[in-house]
């Protein structure tokens, strides 16, 4: 019987997925509806970000936290284990104090692209209705002031 320890030193923990070309659409779908709706704050938005990309083999580093702090932000990250990767972040925070993003994997030419493209461009109209962040609970009035049932 091996030692808990002996166990440890045979066995790698191997992730899922790796980033390739043959999965870079399917990341990108996902990262399309995480950002579909806006979030409470840049740091949640992050950890969302930081939890997609992990499925995929990537860790983005603990300094991106930084950049997360600020109300909007434009950021690339060249990926050190897939040369001719990057991954494009962007977001802003609008009127309602929500934050609106949008992350892609891309290549070198469509990097170049997007950094010419408008804030407005990629995070859409500002002057639409603010949507509720999708990862607060739906509120229940049970007891918010109506007394009529105590009566």
């Amino acid at each position: 019987m091996k030692t808990f320890l002996d166990f440890l030193k045979e066995e790698s923990i191997d992730v899922p997925f790796k980033l390739s070309d043959q999965n870079v659409d399917t990341l990108n779908s996902e990262l399309e509806v995480l950002t579909d709706k806006p979030y409470q704050n840049a740091p949640i938005f992050l950890a969302q970000l930081r939890g997609t990309f992990e499925r995929y083999g990537v860790l983005l580093p603990a300094t991106m936290t930084d950049q997360f702090l600020n109300l909007d932000a434009e950021i690339t990250y060249a990926l050190p284990q897939n040369p001719g990767f990057y991954i494009y972040i962007v977001y802003n925070t609008n009127d309602s104090g929500y934050v609106d993003g949008y992350a892609q994997v891309v290549s070198q030419d469509e990097l170049a692209d997007l950094k010419n493209m408008s804030t407005e461009d990629l995070l859409g109209d500002e002057d639409e209705a603010p949507m509720k962040p999708r990862y607060l609970p739906a509120r229940r009035d049970d007891d918010s002031g109506n007394s009529n049932e105590y009566v």
